[in-house]
């Protein structure tokens, strides 16, 4: 919970640069590459398939992508989300990162934020500042980590050295012959653990039983949800940019109406379903129509955070089709702070939810008569 509260909040603070007028550099499409003889003084803003990084950014860099290579170097922060990261270069100020495997052999002289599910730092690794790491399998290496380092994951080995103290939050961990840490190893795990039965672990180990089982794995699903969704968000408005724009209009018209019909599809799906299961016949039909309506859930929130981070964005700004990536963003921190508020939270949610369901239905129900 911390962590994801960590992210958001991160992505959020930084949010402010892009609403400002501050000069950036989009770079949309299937392949982005920036050679290593490039050098780019503006803001770096990119979402793309594959995107490739071996010259010189001076600025930020923000992208999503199916895979994402950094062999150059970049002077201030680094925010990216990606299937596959790879990053051998080197990063002047921040890196937060999230991706499903992300290997890290670079020069890193700010802190790192990372969340996946395969994750491994080399030994050639150099990292100046602190360290957070929330992932499922976790391989740290003989690097180096000047600043303190927390771990949350199911499988962790680690090695290196750490110059301050280090927190691990796991299930299983794994002391590597060339740890070394100059400070104190705290372990908070769920069960009970032998030093004897743990090879190579550090004189200054300290072992805190926390009777709390499964909170490890809950915590990597939300994180790794979050990441996931904002991921496919940026893929479809790349994929299909005239009908997110087309989307967003059309669901600023009429809330309450879209609110309406939302709520009316959300109670007929579940009565339809069990009048066709009656039905023997029908029973593939039900699972065809579920999974049409899980795709509609998901297609709902993107809706609705769009729309609530566009909106915002254009009250400071003119209109730009980048600034949807931004909005859904921020759209995305804004639903979070509104369903964490106590006992309006879950009403607030489930109306956002018949909001974007009412807002699709009516647009592509309307885009079938070509009346849009």
């Amino acid at each position: 919970m911390y962590l994801k509260i960590i992210f958001w909040a991160t992505l959020f603070l930084w949010l402010p640069n892009i609403l400002s007028a501050q000069p950036s550099t989009y770079k949309l499409g299937t392949t982005v590459r920036i050679d290593s003889g490039d050098t780019l003084s503006q803001n770096v803003l990119s979402a793309a398939q594959v995107l490739e990084i071996y010259g010189h950014l001076e600025n930020d860099l923000f992208a999503a992508a199916r895979n994402i290579t950094i062999e150059g170097a970049i002077t201030d922060d680094l925010i990216i989300a990606a299937e596959t990261i790879t990053l051998n270069g080197t990063v002047r100020d921040m890196t937060l990162a999230a991706g499903d495997s992300i290997t890290i052999s670079g020069k890193l002289q700010g802190d790192l934020f990372i969340v996946g599910n395969k994750i491994k730092i080399t030994p050639d690794a150099m990292i100046r500042g602190n360290v957070v790491i929330v992932g499922n399998e976790i391989l740290i290496e003989n690097g180096l980590m000047e600043g303190w380092v927390r771990i949350y994951g199911n499988d962790v080995t680690l090695g290196g050295t750490v110059q301050r103290y280090v927190e691990l939050y796991v299930n299983e961990i794994a002391f590597a012959e060339d740890y070394n840490p100059l400070g104190a190893t705290t372990l908070i795990t769920h069960h009970q653990i032998d030093t004897k039965t743990l090879p190579n672990a550090p004189e200054n180990l300290t072992i805190i039983v926390e009777r709390q089982d499964g909170w490890g794995i809950l915590l990597l699903f939300r994180l790794w949800a979050s990441v996931s969704v904002l991921i496919i968000g940026f893929l479809l408005l790349l994929i299909f940019p005239k009908t997110s724009v087309d989307l967003y209009r059309f669901s600023k018209e009429r809330y309450l109406k879209n609110t309406g019909i939302g709520l009316l599809l959300f109670l007929a799906i579940p009565i339809i379903s069990i009048l066709l299961l009656v039905l023997f016949f029908t029973i593939p039909l039900v699972f065809l129509i579920w999974m049409l309506y899980a795709k509609a859930l998901l297609l709902s929130y993107l809706l609705v955070a769009l729309l609530l981070g566009s909106t915002l964005i254009r009250y400071f700004k003119t209109e730009s089709f980048t600034d949807h990536y931004w909005g859904l963003a921020l759209g995305m921190v804004i639903i979070f702070l509104l369903t964490i508020i106590p006992y309006a939270g879950p009403i607030i949610n489930v109306l956002l939810i018949f909001l974007g369901l009412g807002s699709l239905l009516r647009y592509f129900w309307k885009m079938r008569g070509n009346t849009i």
